[in-house]
């Protein structure tokens, strides 16, 4: 209610065409950003339906992890609005992007996010990754769950794939233990780079009971 207040006193403006009323309106969302043909998140070799490959799977705690586009363009500079400028809508024309590159769920699937760090949830007001999750669990009439939290606060910008990796060692805990041979997880998040967050993510998963985890993000850099 408070987000559609401020949006009457402040209207977005779509962010391709410059009209008033969305932050990308009905009219340019088609088109607005290219899709990614389905490949393994990973070594980028062609896959059936964003599979993690069978070389990668070796190394990966993910089964699939969908992806909508490059991290590029206007795709770019949505997430950065989002994320910095306070466009808090963005989030649900996030997820309706994601819905077109995701399969059907059966019933027993459950959507989580990828928690941002406190400190920065703090600094922006909200977790964009929260708010995608929850959009996109009610586009896909599924149920959403806060599973993890963040443990860590380390920045990765700037660091290498190994260094990554090493920061995100136990980056997260889990909110509750998922019973044994229950539900199918799907994590959500804005981007992806080198995959240690989500793989990070996922093998807390794991660890604490989930049988399956995959991901959906929005953009890989």
């Amino acid at each position: 209610m408070i987000e559609r207040i401020l949006n009457l006193i402040a209207p977005h403006y779509c962010i391709v065409c410059g009209s008033e009323g969305a932050v990308v309106c009905e009219w340019c969302m088609p088109d607005f950003v290219a899709p990614l043909p389905s490949r393994c998140y990973i070594c980028k070799v062609a896959t059936k339906d964003f599979r993690v490959c069978r070389k990668c799977r070796t190394r990966s705690a993910l089964n699939h992890v969908w992806v909508s586009t490059i991290y590029e363009g206007q795709a770019k500079e949505l997430v950065q609005d989002f994320k910095f400028k306070r466009k808090k809508a963005a989030s649900e024309f996030i997820a309706r992007k994601m819905t077109e590159t995701l399969p059907y769920f059966d019933t027993n699937t459950v959507l989580t996010h990828v928690p941002t760090a406190t400190d920065r949830v703090r600094q922006r007001g909200y977790d964009h990754a929260e708010l995608i999750a929850c959009n996109l669990a009610r586009l896909l009439c599924l149920r959403y769950e806060a599973l993890l939290f963040r443990v860590t606060k380390t920045r990765q910008v700037g660091a290498s794939r190994k260094e990554r990796y090493k920061q995100m060692e136990n980056a997260f805990a889990p909110r509750k233990k998922i019973a044994k041979g229950g539900a199918r997880i799907l994590l959500v998040d804005d981007l992806v780079t080198t995959g240690a967050t989500l793989e990070s993510a996922a093998r807390c998963l794991q660890n604490h009971g989930a049988n399956e985890v995959s991901a959906v993000v929005f953009a890989q850099r």
